[in-house]
């Protein structure tokens, strides 16, 4: 299996959480694979374990991963590390494919320049990334990263620490107030291909901020999400 390619060359593709129409999604295997490709950057979900290590995931839950129904935040990293996840390709579970730290994450895209896009977990709670930047700082990553939430509390905590051009707010609607508090707080936006407009990235543009679009694992959509002047476009397959 390889990924599918779209006629027009986009500066801006992004292998969401990993090359994870290929890969298990959020594992080692998958930002790998895509680190080996053409996109810009790759993306994770930033999750956090009991004894408050910054992990990679977007699930509470080891079932999504053909597992028991265990939750991830009771397990302190050394013991989730050893839950052997379904490998993507195979349907088997795979002792190699588990649940890799930020550090991991961090390491890859440094090693391979790809750009790292941290989309935060809403369920977090606000004061578990008040050290993101001094742990960011710490992995020697002080730019080429973006920060994405869609938790308004997340992103005035972050704003504390960091630039809102590294800032992008998650909306799951779009109206007049959203794009009124990205233009505000100088935020940029993220929005689902379906509920993005070309007037939104035009007004968007017009105050120096980017919009992200996804997730779009559809050739044809991409490319009319790539006409719309979108500066970033989140996929599971397409190149």
């Amino acid at each position: 299996m390889n990924t599918i390619k779209i006629d027009k060359y986009f500066r801006g593709m992004v292998a969401n959480n990993g090359l994870s129409g290929i890969e298990t999604e959020n594992t080692i295997f998958s930002f790998l694979a895509a680190a080996n490709r053409s996109y810009y950057g790759i993306s994770c979900e930033l999750s956090i374990s009991k004894d408050n290590q910054y992990i990679v995931t977007g699930c509470d839950s080891l079932l999504k991963y053909g597992m028991l129904n265990l939750d991830i935040p009771s397990f302190a990293y050394n013991e989730l590390k050893k839950f052997a996840l379904v490998d993507r390709k195979t349907g088997d579970l795979n002792e190699f494919v588990f649940i890799p730290r930020l550090e991991d994450y961090l390491s890859i895209c440094k090693a391979y320049r790809k750009y790292m896009f941290i989309k935060i977990k809403d369920t977090l709670e606000p004061e578990t990334i008040n050290g993101l930047e001094t742990y960011l700082r710490e992995n020697g990553v002080e730019d080429n990263f973006s920060l994405i939430a869609e938790n308004k509390k997340h992103l005035q905590i972050l704003k504390k620490s960091f630039p809102g051009s590294v800032l992008y707010y998650h909306a799951r609607f779009v109206d007049e107030d959203t794009l009124d508090y990205c233009q505000k707080h100088g935020i940029n936006l993220y929005l689902d291909h379906s509920k993005l407009k070309r007037d939104y990235i035009k007004n968007m543009h017009l105050v120096g901020l980017k919009v992200i679009t996804g997730i779009v694992n559809d050739k044809d959509l991409a490319e009319k999400m790539i006409k719309f002047d979108v500066d970033f476009l989140f996929t599971n397959i397409l190149e």
